[in-house]
């Protein structure tokens, strides 16, 4: 799937009424130092004229689900650190400190430690700590092994020059690291209806569990301090797909177009089972990228040699 996708800058919102009541339910807390949640990603709190507080929290949807059915807990701690250090990373922050919050019906030893290790694992890798966490058994709520997980992760970023996106701008995408924490729903129900075996099935020399079960990317690991200093905006691909949540990190009004790569080989799995048009699988997907970021030209070459890094289009 290679196709050009054009945004016009119009953009039509239909904002439901019950999230305008919230919102103001939601800003009769605010204070001065809120600066708000202006991208969607993270939202953002001033100390001081030079440092803000940035705050992420996310779970894995129903990636739990079948992690539990599969009884693979190995990468889905490093999902959950994933889906919050990447919405962090939108807005330029290095990671602080991350909790957990780990709900079941009752805790199994093997099962609880293995994801705990993945959760530390995955705190490591982008230098993060974790300072704490929370530990619930709902026996009326969960049953056998299944649970539900959520993570909070605080950063710091530094006050740094803005940055105003313009015409002629690239678009750079980040591969991702096959589906990491979206589309799983409709992922289990096409697993259940055509009733695949995912340990015998393969997707080219690979099996289709070890496909579903790789672990959200950490881009914190690839996008250093140096490079946020060349970075225009940011946006991380989960649910929404790759327009929509590239729409959200651009100024009003801004006209892109984006060239999407061919579609990974996972994606065949989803096209041999069900239904679907592009335009569905781009709202339900990542299509393979991860991060989309914006910069200047002249920094093409610095991050084009980049592993995983590829030109995906202009800013119009």
């Amino acid at each position: 799937m290679s196709k050009l996708y054009k945004n016009s800058g119009v953009d039509v919102v239909k904002t439901d009424q019950l999230i305008v009541q919230a919102l103001k339910f939601i800003k009769s807390t605010h204070n001065k130092n809120v600066l708000g949640n202006k991208l969607g990603f993270s939202a953002e709190y001033k100390i001081n004229k030079d440092i803000t507080l940035c705050s992420a929290t996310d779970g894995v949807g129903t990636k739990a689900i079948l992690a539990a059915e599969l009884g693979i807990y190995d990468g889905i701690g490093q999902d959950l650190v994933g889906m919050c250090s990447n919405d962090l990373l939108c807005n330029k922050a290095k990671p602080l400190f991350f909790l957990d919050y780990f709900a079941c019906s009752s805790v199994i030893p093997k099962q609880y430690t293995e994801i705990l290790k993945s959760i530390t694992r995955a705190c490591k890798k982008i230098q993060c700590a974790l300072i704490g966490g929370e530990t619930a058994e709902m026996p009326s709520l969960y049953h056998k092994n299944h649970f539900d997980m959520a993570g909070f992760l605080v950063g710091m970023k530094l006050n740094q020059k803005k940055l105003r996106v313009k015409k002629n701008d690239l678009i750079i995408g980040v591969k991702s690291n096959g589906f990491h924490s979206n589309g799983y729903s409709l992922i289990r129900k096409i697993i259940n209806d055509n009733k695949i075996n995912l340990k015998k099935k393969k997707i080219g020399k690979k099996k289709l569990v070890d496909i579903l079960m790789q672990p959200t990317r950490l881009y914190h690991e690839l996008v250093n301090e140096g490079d946020l200093k060349k970075i225009k905006a940011l946006s991380h691909i989960t649910g929404g797909g790759v327009i929509s949540n590239f729409k959200r990190s651009l100024p009003k009004n801004s006209k892109f177009e984006i060239n999407l790569p061919s579609l990974p080989q996972e994606y065949k799995f989803i096209f041999d089972n069900i239904k679907i048009t592009e335009k569905e699988l781009m709202e339900v997907f990542n299509c393979g990228l991860g991060l989309v970021f914006v910069i200047d030209k002249t920094y093409y070459r610095h991050f084009i040699n980049k592993k995983f890094f590829k030109l995906i289009g202009e800013i119009n």
